[in-house]
């Protein structure tokens, strides 16, 4: 029988490593036993994946936002380079490279919820911040800021999900849904920026700011849901009773190195050609699709 047929109530196992009897769990007392994350209720789970949903869609929405408000902001800020112009989704999407190979990693460092969580409140403060940008330059900036903060979902919704989800069809359909909301926030943007810069080049970026509002109270009460940081804040807890209690507190803390976290990502890349062509492939698409926005007032707004 495996390890898991052989648990007793108020009992839990190792969710790293449960083969290895060197890094077992102690037996945690009934009183302190909490729910793993694929134990949540489904009414959580479905909120979960929502709040997953409203991040990708919101930074994916940002990513094309200034699309049909080019000549606004040209007209604007007096900017006649087309080039300096094409930067305005560019920064972003550099932003949005860079950042998952730091949000990645963080979120298995900190937990998924206050990455996901103070990357969106980024998001929101940046794409607030383009708004009242006082010159081209600046504006440049708060675009490739928010683009960083934007791109934490990709790189840590699937582990979200696969968090609560246990079942492979339910996660292929959450991944499914994922999917598409992530090829349907950048084609709203220059749709939603072609009418409102017609008011002014402000409106755009004021729009995609309240729609962040909109669905900030799903992402602020998103719970924690990374097992291994669950488990350590409940074993520091129960130490911490122990302690108080004067019992014996040896209880066995995962101990989680920076180093290996972070530098996981760049030797998966480097050792695993499947992940490497795969990557390219979707940078591919990417260009592809982005260079297709960057054409979006040239062939509908004539200009």
């Amino acid at each position: 029988m495996s390890q898991h047929d052989n648990k007793t109530p108020g009992q839990e196992v190792n969710p790293i490593n449960e083969a290895d009897n060197s890094n077992s769990v102690q037996p945690l007392p009934a009183e302190n036993n909490v729910l793993t994350p694929t134990q949540l209720s489904w009414p959580r789970k479905i909120h979960i994946i929502i709040a997953g949903f409203t991040c990708t869609f919101n930074c994916n929405l940002g990513s094309s936002v200034p699309s049909g408000a080019i000549s606004a902001i040209s007209e604007h800020f007096s900017v006649t380079d087309q080039s300096h112009l094409v930067l305005l989704n560019s920064l972003y999407m550099l932003g949005y490279v860079i950042g998952p190979l730091l949000f990645g990693p963080l979120s298995e460092y900190l937990g998924r919820r206050p990455v996901l969580i103070g990357t969106f409140l980024g998001y929101l403060a940046f794409m607030a911040a383009c708004a009242v940008a006082p010159n081209h330059a600046a504006l440049l900036v708060f675009r490739l800021l928010c683009g960083i903060s934007a791109s934490a979902p990709t790189s840590v919704i699937g582990g979200l999900y696969a968090d609560i989800l246990d079942k492979p069809s339910q996660r292929g359909t959450a991944m499914a849904l994922y999917m598409t909301v992530t090829t349907v926030g950048p084609l709203i943007g220059p749709v939603l920026s072609g009418f409102s810069s017609q008011i002014s080049w402000r409106w755009p970026f004021i729009l995609a700011a309240l729609i962040a509002i909109a669905g900030l109270p799903l992402v602020l009460t998103l719970p924690e849901t990374y097992a291994p940081i669950l488990h350590n804040r409940t074993m520091r807890k129960i130490k911490q009773q122990d302690a108080e209690g004067g019992a014996d507190c040896r209880r066995t803390i995962h101990v989680l190195e920076a180093r290996k976290i972070f530098v996981r990502p760049a030797v998966l890349m480097a050792t695993e050609p499947v992940l490497l062509f795969t990557a390219l492939y979707i940078a591919l698409a990417y260009a592809i699709m982005y260079l297709t926005f960057q054409a979006y007032p040239i062939i509908f707004q004539g200009q």
